[in-house]
């Protein structure tokens, strides 16, 4: 992620609601794939700065739409579909300027992956976000038939260890947050 922000996909905020914004762009490569980045505030409380970062394909069937976040077809353009991802939660961020994002894989495979390329391009990152590498303790994750992680029981926030984003622990953080820089805000 040499240049976060340049070397991103264009991208249109597509809705902003106090709960939910979200944002989408085109992913071209072997084919063009429509992407939508979704950020979610966690309804629980006091996790009142939290919100959620998603991201997934755009399927249109019998006109009715649907957003797959298991999708395998990443139309060799991991990188550049990350750093779009990015740089919709840094314009999320310059709004929301308090918000804390929480960022992880929906599957084991996919959590390795998102870290990997973060580790990749961490000096990028760090120009725009605080990064913090989450462990949840005393807990375990399930998966279902196809491959989503869940938690065996609630999670509890007491629980839970931030550290500043270290690469060589990164395959311990069950999460990754970001902020904003505090010289951005």
């Amino acid at each position: 992620m040499r240049d976060l922000i340049n070397d991103s996909y264009n991208f249109e905020k597509i809705d902003s609601k106090p709960n939910k914004t979200k944002y989408e762009f085109l992913s071209i490569g072997n084919k063009k794939i429509p992407k939508r980045v979704s950020i979610t505030k966690y309804p629980q409380p006091g996790l009142e700065q939290y919100y959620n970062l998603g991201f997934g394909n755009i399927f249109i069937v019998d006109g009715f739409e649907s957003i797959s976040d298991m999708s395998r077809d990443n139309n060799s353009d991991t990188d550049k579909v990350l750093k779009t991802v990015l740089t919709c939660t840094l314009d999320f961020l310059s709004e929301n300027q308090d918000a804390i994002i929480t960022f992880f894989g929906n599957t084991a495979a996919k959590h390795r992956m998102y870290k990997t390329q973060l580790n990749k391009n961490l000096e990028a990152i760090n120009t725009f976000f605080i990064v913090k590498g989450a462990v949840l303790k005393d807990i375990y994750f399930l998966e279902d038939d196809e491959g989503r992680k869940y938690p065996s029981h609630d999670i509890d926030i007491d629980n839970i260890v931030y550290e500043i984003y270290n690469m060589r622990n990164s395959p311990l953080y069950n999460f990754i947050t970001f902020e904003l820089k505090t010289e951005l805000k």
